[in-house]
């Protein structure tokens, strides 16, 4: 179980150098302090503008007793952390122990998940409202069942496939067809990642 847990922390939260500078700041952080900037963080992500102003980060630079460029260090792995939660849809009670697993002390990592948890339904809502305004939407799906003779001999086939047509509309609402050929083991390949995503939706 430990292992898995260590593994599954690796695919969460890839640790570059640049992170783990950014965890060594942020463990180092006076705990209150860090949680307001977490709160301002997780309201812009999936946000085009900035979260801090010149003035704010001039600010913070005071307030943290860090230079600039170690500001920006603390900012660019917290919103790492809350990204990467989104993406992921990290429970708020999950989200601690992933982070305690990279290191980050236990205070530090409660309060990420203190912020997570009242601001995660807000983020993933708006997250999926800005998805769903830019990529195309599935209108219907049609399917067949080919089967093509290999030989001459009707006991001689070959590998069934699936035929897949997806009726897509896209954001300017035109309509496309998208056809797809799928062999049985693509095809569940299909169905086992098409699970995930529903079980991610229902932890919505």
């Amino acid at each position: 179980r430990q292992k898995k847990m260590a593994d599954d922390d690796q695919t969460l939260f890839v640790m570059t150098k640049r992170v783990k500078e950014a965890l060594e700041l942020i463990n180092a952080l006076d705990e209150s302090k860090l949680a307001v900037i977490v709160k301002r963080l997780v309201k812009n992500v999936g946000e085009k503008g900035a979260p801090f102003t010149k003035e704010e980060l001039e600010q913070l630079q005071d307030l943290l007793s860090l230079a600039e460029g170690q500001v920006d260090t603390v900012l660019e792995g917290c919103a790492f952390f809350l990204e990467r939660s989104a993406y992921h849809v990290i429970q708020p009670t999950q989200l601690s122990a992933h982070l305690q697993a990279t290191g980050m002390i236990q205070s530090h990592a409660r309060a990420f998940s203190g912020v997570w948890e009242a601001e995660a339904t807000g983020v993933l809502q708006r997250l999926r409202a800005v998805r769903q305004g830019t990529y195309p939407t599935l209108e219907s799906v049609d399917w067949r069942l080919h089967v093509q003779i290999a030989s001459s001999g009707l006991t001689k086939l070959a590998e069934p496939r699936t035929i897949l047509s997806l009726k897509l509309k896209n954001p300017d609402n035109t309509s496309e067809v998208v056809p797809m050929e799928l062999t049985h083991d693509q095809m569940v390949t299909l169905l086992t990642q098409l699970d995930t995503a529903q079980q991610q939706l229902d932890a919505l």
